[in-house]
């Protein structure tokens, strides 16, 4: 599961020129404490505002220009995948992190919700293994062969989640293995030419899924 895949487009972000009565009122809308801010000219992200910085205000009728961004909160790429969204959302201490392209142009932005829905879809990543993201043709996905090469190298899958890429006609299947060192897994996929998208392991440290994963519930229950 990448960004692309999770965006939330409801949220609508603020311009500059909005108020900051508008930006509060969106807020309350969507039941979130931070928006993106972009140039109204090109959609050109700017930076996160804040329900403190707007309650800070001593004109809420000002335009948004008038205040300070936060520019350290981490944007997100189309293409980057769930875990390392869990991981971003843990360290920044947020529940909305905005989506950008190549460009760095706002394209929507990733909730919580969206998140949590996804890791309830693949929980079995909380046991000991590594993770392994492959990208395929529609029409080439058989995941009988995909079992018969990590099993011609002394693996298990313990759970696979095929996701299709909206708009082509590739798909990314991620798959759950009971190993940590991916490294001859992910050669003999290369020599059956799948694209591995990504990878996710730590090498003599079987509880580094377990920590990522815990590290996010317990942001998601302070």
């Amino acid at each position: 599961m990448i960004a692309k895949s999770l965006l939330c487009q409801d949220i609508i972000p603020v311009y500059q020129s909005n108020t900051g009565n508008s930006a509060r009122n969106r807020m309350m809308e969507f039941g979130i404490d931070k928006l993106p801010v972009v140039r109204e000219l090109d959609n050109l992200y700017l930076g996160m505002i804040s329900e403190l910085t707007l309650m800070d205000m001593n004109f809420r009728d000002d335009e948004i220009a008038t205040l300070e961004l936060d520019v350290d909160i981490n944007t997100l790429r189309e293409g980057e995948h769930l875990f390392d969204i869990v991981k971003k959302m843990s360290e920044q201490q947020t529940r909305v992190l905005p989506v950008v392209d190549e460009n760095d142009k706002y394209i929507g932005v990733v909730r919580h919700e969206e998140v949590i829905e996804s890791l309830i879809k693949l929980n079995a990543f909380k046991d000991p293994g590594g993770i392994l993201v492959l990208e395929m043709n529609t029409i080439d996905y058989s995941l009988l062969e995909v079992a018969q090469i990590v099993e011609s190298e002394g693996a298990k899958i313990l759970a696979s989640y095929v996701e299709v890429q909206p708009g082509t006609k590739k798909l990314s299947l991620t798959l759950k293995l009971n190993k940590i060192e991916l490294a001859t897994i992910i050669a003999t996929f290369e020599r059956y030419d799948y694209v591995v998208l990504a990878s996710y392991q730590e090498k003599g440290n079987e509880e580094f899924l377990q920590d990522r994963y815990e590290s996010f519930l317990h942001y998601l229950n302070v």
